[in-house]
């Protein structure tokens, strides 16, 4: 074999070991600096939030799940724990029907970070609303017996 045949065959073997040494680290944030934020809800929301910055994709991982009526509780949980045990994800951004199918997981999580917020969508925004007044009552009840 010639020089430049050698040459390029070890060249081909290099780029082959940098693309397997890139795929066996995709589960490891790039930038351990860098909090990210995760987003679950419906198409809507997701969108709107990926519109204006939040959305991140890098080799296998993305950070968000777009919830459509298909989506399985079990898809929705699955997705919910890698971005809970994901190091660099600060926020978890849930609409309003999705935490509600997640109460019982959402009630077992007591880490500091991620923190987990809820938003209410258009067409959630009244039971939300009705819901937190009457959490805000019944407090009120608690504190005065």
């Amino acid at each position: 074999m010639s020089r430049i045949a050698q040459s390029m065959l070890h060249h081909r073997k290099e780029e082959e070991e940098e693309e397997h040494k890139e795929v066996d680290t995709a589960d490891e944030p790039e930038e351990p600096n860098v909090i990210r934020i995760g987003v679950i809800a419906d198409t809507e929301v997701t969108l709107g939030l990926l519109l204006v910055g939040i959305g991140y994709h890098h080799q296998k991982f993305r950070n968000y799940l777009m919830v459509e009526y298909d989506t399985t509780l079990s898809e929705i949980e699955e997705f919910f724990h890698k971005l809970y045990k994901r190091p660099n994800i600060g926020i978890i951004l849930l609409d309003y029907p999705t935490a509600k199918r997640l109460s019982p997981v959402l009630d077992r999580c007591k880490k500091l970070l991620p923190v987990v917020v809820i938003l209410p969508t258009k067409a959630s925004i009244v039971p939300y609303m009705e819901e937190k007044e009457r959490l805000r009552r019944q407090r009120q009840r608690e504190a005065y017996n």
